[in-house]
């Protein structure tokens, strides 16, 4: 009795723990919201679609920071980001977007920072950490073949007081576009250009 008590115990240590879990709904244009239900366990975040047979599955080192919904394209559907890996500072994101009219997600890739935006032309704005005295807007679009891609970036120095003492743009898939640069190097090192995207 004793013994079939002990392997019972010992079974159930054996079974990875439940770390987090969290009720999502995403919603979408024309159609009924998609319920999302993640767990996590020492090393992965699962999240089952409602309605339909899909599931997601992503390693992570944040199984106790739950994944948020927010709109990355601007379709008006809610995208997945599902915190994979934390840093000092920034935070790296797998990014799933909505079709809109299944409710299924589709992989777009890894997204990293602090803070995020989707500008006037629908681009999504990461800002990021770059050191103690050094921050960075990527901007970037989902390209044709539904992946994350890199459009142009600005670095900004800092100086002691916090104000940006440079500010370079560098070209990705696009050359950046001079009124933008000019926007953004006027605002204040840590504002977002267009409007924030938020956890929900």
């Amino acid at each position: 009795m004793i013994r079939a008590g002990l392997a019972t115990a010992l079974a159930l240590l054996a079974l990875p723990a439940i770390a987090a879990e969290a009720t999502l709904r995403a919603t979408r244009p024309g159609a009924p919201p998609v319920a999302l239900r993640a767990t996590s366990s020492d090393t992965h975040w699962t999240i089952a679609v409602g309605g339909t047979p899909q599931t997601i599955r992503v390693e992570t080192d944040l199984p106790d920071s739950p994944p948020w919904l927010a709109d990355a394209n601007g379709d008006g559907a809610a995208d997945l980001w599902i915190p994979v890996i934390g840093g000092n500072a920034n935070v790296a994101y797998d990014l799933w977007i909505m079709d809109p009219r299944s409710g299924q997600f589709r992989r777009a890739g890894e997204i990293s920072g602090l803070e995020f935006s989707r500008d006037a032309d629908r681009r999504l704005v990461s800002l990021g950490r770059d050191g103690c005295c050094a921050i960075s807007y990527d901007f970037q679009d989902i390209g044709p073949d539904g992946r994350l891609r890199a459009l142009f970036g600005v670095h900004r120095q800092l100086t002691e007081s916090g104000r940006g003492a440079s500010c370079e743009a560098s070209a990705g898939a696009i050359a950046p576009p001079a009124a933008t640069i000019a926007a953004l190097c006027r605002m204040p090192p840590g504002d977002m250009p267009g409007t924030p995207l938020r956890g929900r």
